[in-house]
């Protein structure tokens, strides 16, 4: 079998697991056979909007696996408008990367969001209650974890650590699909990974 070596950024511990069990769903989703292996550097978020400190990130790891290996920085946006920050992290890189295959996304607010987008179908998941139903314009709240730890079971809060990677092998993809940045990503694994979709 066929193995894609695929470069991967993130800001948060969860999303070091979470972020490749997600990108391997949207990936079988799509009739995307080949295996993925991935090389997972965690950065936080307030080194990576500092000039230098992404370009030197994406340097080391396209050392690591090759230039001509897909490339992805996946954070969360905050308070951030999502299309502005991309464009800076673009226009930051393309001098000495312009060579590579680099896409940015960014989670609108939160990673979090997704799971707030496909609630339903995390019920009874993790500590969470029964009969979850997403809150209107998931990607508009502000601690999408708060909310998550709301809706659990007494006792029980959230946890990235504990409950990210468990979440994002179980919600469902159609209904993750309401929340823009969710299809921005899934958008952006195709482009990276070749797929054709249908979708």
């Amino acid at each position: 079998m066929e193995v894609v070596r695929f470069g991967l950024i993130v800001e948060g511990q969860g999303e070091v697991k979470a972020a490749p069990a997600l990108i391997r769903r949207i990936a079988n989703e799509h009739e995307f056979y080949s295996s993925i292996k991935f090389e997972v550097r965690r950065i936080p978020r307030s080194q990576l909007v500092r000039q230098g400190e992404l370009e030197r990130a994406i340097e080391a790891l396209s050392r690591q696996l090759g230039r001509g290996q897909p490339f992805l920085v996946l954070i969360d946006a905050d308070d951030d408008c999502p299309k502005e920050l991309v464009s800076n992290f673009q226009a930051r890189c393309r001098s000495q990367h312009s060579d590579l295959r680099i896409s940015f996304v960014l989670a609108k607010m939160e990673y979090e969001a997704w799971f707030l987008a496909a609630a339903k179908s995390l019920s009874g998941c993790g500590g969470l209650r029964d009969g979850l139903q997403a809150p209107q314009s998931p990607e508009l709240i502000r601690g999408a974890k708060e909310w998550l730890s709301n809706k659990m079971s007494p006792g029980n809060s959230y946890s990235p650590t504990r409950h990210q990677t468990a979440f994002s092998e179980r919600l469902d993809l159609s209904e993750a699909r309401q929340a823009r940045s969710f299809r921005k990503l899934e958008k952006e694994v195709r482009s990276l990974l070749g797929i054709s979709s249908t979708f």
